[in-house]
Parts: C-alpha cells; sequence; structure tokens
C-alpha cells in the first residue's frame, strides 16, 4: 500500500475516533473529517501539538500521522491561538447540522480546517463565507481554501463584515454576547453556534430569544482551561431561529 493510501486509512480511524469521543453518531460528520487533510491547513511540519500538562511540543517529524489525533495544534503558537479540538468541533458541527445547499458562515476562520469540512458538508450547490480578524490568518486561509470552489474568505470583523443570510453561522471566536448582525442575518429555520466568553475562560450561551445553553470551553481560552474536560452529553451552544 502507497503512503496516500495509509494516511486515508489513519484518516477514517482518526474520524471515528473524533465522533467516539464526542458522543456523536452522524455519518456525514464522520465522513467530512476523514475526507479533509488537516495537515493542508497547518502549515510545514513539524508542528507545535498542545500536549497535557506539557505546554506545546513539536512533532517528532513532519509526518502527517501526528495530526490525527484529538489534540489542539498552535497555528499562532506565540499567541496561543490554535486549530481547536476536533472532538468539540465534531460536536458543534453536528449541532448546527449543515446540509447540502446551505449557506455556512465560519467567524473565526483561523488557517481554515474546519471551514473546508463545513464546505464539504455544504457541498457544491451550497456556499460558506469565513471570515478571519487576523490578517495572516486570513491570508493563509485563502491560500488553503483557494481549491474550494465553494468557499469564500473574507479578512475582517465578524461581527461587521456583511454576509447573506445564513442557515448557519459557526462562531470560533469569543464574545460576550451575540452580535446583532448574527441574529438578524440568520435564515428562518438557521442555526447560530458560538461561544460565550468570561474572564475565566469558559464559555456560557446566552439564550437570548431563542433557546438555552450550558457551559463548554473555548479553544482560544487562557492556557489554564485549555484543558477543562467537556461533558458533551451537556453541552448545547446552539440557536436555532425559529421558522
Amino acid at each position: 500500500m502507497d503512503r496516500d493510501g495509509e494516511l486515508r486509512i489513519i484518516r477514517a480511524a482518526y474520524a471515528k475516533q473524533v465522533l467516539a469521543a464526542a458522543g456523536v453518531s452522524d455519518d456525514r460528520v464522520e465522513e467530512a473529517f476523514a475526507v479533509i487533510r488537516r495537515e493542508d491547513f497547518l502549515g510545514p511540519g513539524p508542528w507545535p501539538i498542545l500536549r497535557w500538562l506539557r505546554d506545546y511540543v513539536p512533532s517528532p517529524t513532519a509526518d502527517p500521522v501526528y495530526l490525527y489525533t484529538d489534540d489542539l495544534v498552535g497555528i499562532l503558537p506565540e499567541r496561543r491561538i490554535n486549530n481547536g479540538q476536533p472532538s468539540l468541533h465534531a460536536h458543534l458541527i453536528h449541532r448546527a447540522s449543515p446540509a447540502i445547499g446551505d449557506h455556512v458562515v465560519h467567524v473565526g476562520t483561523g488557517t481554515g480546517y474546519f471551514t473546508a469540512i463545513l464546505a464539504h458538508l455544504a457541498g457544491a450547490a451550497g456556499r460558506v463565507t469565513g471570515i478571519e480578524y487576523d490578517r495572516e490568518l486570513a491570508a493563509r486561509a485563502k491560500a488553503h481554501l483557494a481549491s474550494f470552489a465553494n468557499v469564500d474568505v473574507v479578512e475582517g470583523d465578524g461581527t461587521l463584515a456583511p454576509f447573506d443570510d445564513a442557515d448557519v453561522i459557526y462562531v470560533n471566536s469569543g464574545c460576550t454576547r451575540p452580535a446583532e448582525s448574527w441574529l438578524d442575518r440568520l435564515a428562518d429555520g438557521g442555526r447560530l453556534i458560538l461561544p460565550m466568553t468570561s474572564g475565566a475562560g469558559l464559555w456560557r450561551h446566552s439564550s437570548g430569544r431563542h433557546g438555552q445553553g450550558r457551559r463548554g470551553v473555548s479553544d482560544r481560552a487562557p492556557r489554564k482551561r485549555l484543558f477543562r474536560k467537556v461533558d458533551f452529553s451537556g453541552c448545547d451552544l446552539s440557536v436555532r431561529r425559529r421558522s
């Protein structure tokens, strides 16, 4: 078997493990995690992987196999900005339920890995608008996603950047309340997933007029909070607009 074949098997096993850790059974999300190549979005290895109680540890080599674990990987490690924990994103993406043909807005696209997963789920009939505030990350995301015809990456403030009505708004940057633009541009039946931050680094979904939520953790939280365990069975961080 050639190396590409080996990595396809590794990605398939990774996808199964990630969804098991998230407590999710979702064939479409599993397929997306198995198909999208994480190494295409994290630059050349070795990669800084955030290890339990050890801070960032470089992968032993640039072999992509080291990326297929349920770990955060630094994308701007000097600023403690990471490609987030796959199982947490699997849980939240499952809750968002992007469907074929949906318009998905991804606020805080980073370097594009989870944007690519959302694009896979939206399909050729759908589209994804990725919004990234950081200029360097936005440039990297644009380069990484250039081959995705259904993705447009915008550099800008996710609370101010204009976008068309969205079926899913998936927010990956901390906020103290939902932006009015997100609520205004959420289509009927649309889903909004967002982290509500506090000074302690925990996040809580504020129900507003659409629903309720419980605690989780942010992958951009202060370091001492990065390893707090998430009970996915009790984690509801979504808002759904009634049709």
